[in-house]
């Protein structure tokens, strides 16, 4: 079981992402709620939505709503067009088929909303240099991180960007967040000329909207 803390980070480096305008707001994963609690305004309308039930019933003193269980099966209950931004911090690489998740979402949202999200690097230059090529190892860690030991699935950027075309989306936004401090890394990065550049961040945070018309619902995400 993971520590209390997991569950209850701010992550306020998010906070810009989710437009000033949005009043009908949905995090799915949203632990204790500390996130939906940085967005409480009084026209707001917060949702929450996580598998644990006891920092669920924590996050019911930020939200209008708590839905706890599993995000595939707790998503028919949303109201469709409903949304005008749903938030996924960290939680899509915890899914087994994240892309059908997001795939669903799109006819929760309002035709002008939008999904926020931030997904970890697994190209990030700590993992792709010190644990891939110099530990030759790929150690999962149970204290958070790139290569937490409850993610299922990994990313780099490309896959990112690729994981919301295929589910419907167009992407509006994607910015590098949590960036490396090490020197040494730095330094590597430079020396690369480019080619290290997306290495130089653990997560990438993306704004999404519903693509015109409906695609295929994707099998394989």
């Amino acid at each position: 079981m993971k520590e209390s803390t997991y569950y209850c980070q701010p992550r306020l480096e998010m906070l810009p992402w989710v437009p000033g305008n949005a009043l009908r707001i949905l995090e799915v994963g949203c632990g204790a709620g500390t996130f939906l609690q940085s967005l409480q305004r009084p026209d707001r309308e917060l949702w929450g939505m996580d598998i644990n039930p006891v920092e669920a019933e924590a996050a019911k003193a930020f939200c209008h709503r708590v839905l706890v269980g599993d995000a595939m099966e707790l998503v028919e209950q949303l109201p469709d067009g409903y949304f005008d931004c749903v938030v996924f911090n960290d939680v899509l690489e915890h899914l087994p088929w994240p892309g059908r998740l997001l795939y669903k979402m799109r006819g929760k949202l309002k035709p002008d909303g939008r999904v926020v999200a931030s997904i970890p690097n697994i190209r990030y230059i700590g993992v792709l240099v010190t644990e891939l090529l110099w530990h030759r190892d790929f150690g999962y860690t149970p204290e958070g991180g790139v290569l937490d030991d409850t993610h299922l699935r990994f990313f780099t950027r490309r896959s990112m960007q690729r994981l919301f075309e295929r589910a419907g989306y167009r992407v509006l936004s994607c910015q590098g967040i949590r960036p490396c401090r090490s020197w040494k890394e730095k330094l590597f990065i430079a020396l690369s000329l480019g080619f290290l550049s997306d290495a130089r961040y653990k997560c990438f945070a993306w704004t999404a909207g519903p693509q015109d018309g409906q695609p295929e619902e994707p099998v394989y995400l």
